[in-house]
């Protein structure tokens, strides 16, 4: 007998209650923002803008879905590396584990100084203010 593939296009995603950073973070961003505040955090953007909310990190919608969607595909590449170096993070024993947990965290390492650079070059190419 031979089962029959698992339907999972109707599957639920994954689900923590982890707030968001800017959430978690909000007194230490208040303190040092990662953008000045008034300049929008798109770096292909980085205009300066009069924010209408004191939170408000985007000059408009547009620049807000595309930082969104570049943050989206970093996360999609740093998601397997997080879990390898989670999962060895603690190992004592296996040697195998511990190698992937090592390629986990050096991978986004490589991944987040190549993506900070990528940033701060687009938004030095604005002209504009970007923290760094």
């Amino acid at each position: 007998m031979t089962l029959p593939a698992p339907r999972l296009a109707n599957a639920p995603a994954a689900h923590f209650d982890l707030e968001p950073f800017h959430v978690t973070a909000h007194h230490e961003l208040a303190d040092f923002p990662l953008v000045a505040p008034g300049v929008c955090l798109n770096p292909m953007c980085s205009r300066v803008f009069a924010p209408s909310r004191s939170w408000q990190r985007y000059c408009c919608e547009t620049c807000r879905k595309m930082d969104e969607a570049e943050m989206r595909r970093i996360g999609q590449k740093a998601a397997p590396a997080l879990l390898a170096w989670r999962m060895g993070k603690y190992e004592k024993e296996d040697a195998a584990l511990r190698a992937l947990s090592r390629a986990g965290r050096n991978y986004v390492t490589r991944l987040q100084s190549e993506w900070y650079r990528d940033r701060m070059a687009r938004a030095s190419k604005q002209g504009k203010y970007y923290a760094g």
